[in-house]
């Protein structure tokens, strides 16, 4: 477990846009255990599709996979899958090889520093991409999932997971309410909770649900499962 998160106790004094960098790293577990409502449950709904639709013989690809959070729960569903883990943040990266590499029961995950819009996906059963489609803009958002739909053979499924917002704006309000009492629940003050939301702008931009289902459609999937709903955050299975 990482450090605890008060990279904001200040504000954003800095006034830089929010990075995966180092700083970022080293409490990026504890930022999203307090931040995202029902992320766990995000990691063991990936585990329970991975049991039921890993394919013998294909690979499992994890986009995006800061920590390796979703890497270890594809590997818990799929013990024999091929696991490949992408992500451009080299602080990422290294501190996912620190961790995990030279251990017998971590082998099956290749981690891979890459630009996930420029990595070759092949042969896949299962792919993951958790809270990653939303720092891509709108053009690299399309292309990846078409290019995750490519990859898939039939029968393979993307899980998706991804903040979403609302066109009715007292929705909007109330749930970003809510959002802010939990995230105070969870020990962040105000400050903090402003610093952070003011590093952000214009770098997590959000879609509504039904513009993610939209896009799958359009890439291919056959079908589309809402698989879990906590405030404005949101898993999705899509099926090709």
């Amino acid at each position: 477990m990482g450090k605890q998160d008060n990279i904001f106790e200040g504000g954003n004094l800095s006034g830089l846009p929010f990075t995966f960098n180092q700083e970022v790293t080293d409490v990026f577990e504890d930022m999203i255990d307090r931040s995202v409502p029902g992320y766990k449950t995000s990691l063991s709904l990936i585990t329970y599709n991975t049991k039921k639709h890993y394919q013998p013989k294909t690979h499992c690809y994890d986009i995006g996979c800061s920590l390796g959070a979703s890497s270890l729960s594809i590997l818990k569903g799929a013990k024999d899958a091929k696991i490949i883990a992408i992500d451009n943040s080299s602080a990422m990266i290294e501190e996912c090889e620190k961790r995990y590499k030279g251990l017998e029961q971590y082998k099956a995950i290749s981690f891979r520093e890459e630009d996930i819009t420029e990595s070759t996906l092949t042969n896949a059963s299962v792919i993951v991409v958790n809270y990653v489609i939303q720092f891509l803009n709108l053009r690299q958002r399309d292309a990846l999932i078409k290019k995750i739909y490519d990859a898939l053979i039939p029968k393979g499924v993307l899980i998706l997971s991804e903040k979403v917002h609302y066109e009715n704006r007292y929705e909007t309000e109330r749930v970003f309410q809510i959002h802010h009492n939990f995230k105070s629940s969870n020990g962040y003050t105000d400050l903090e909770i402003s610093g952070k939301r003011d590093s952000l702008e214009g770098v997590l931009v959000t879609e509504s649900e039904e513009d993610h289902i939209s896009r799958a459609k359009s890439s291919g999937f056959i079908t589309s499962e809402k698989i879990l709903s906590n405030l404005n955050f949101r898993t999705f299975k899509f099926t090709k």
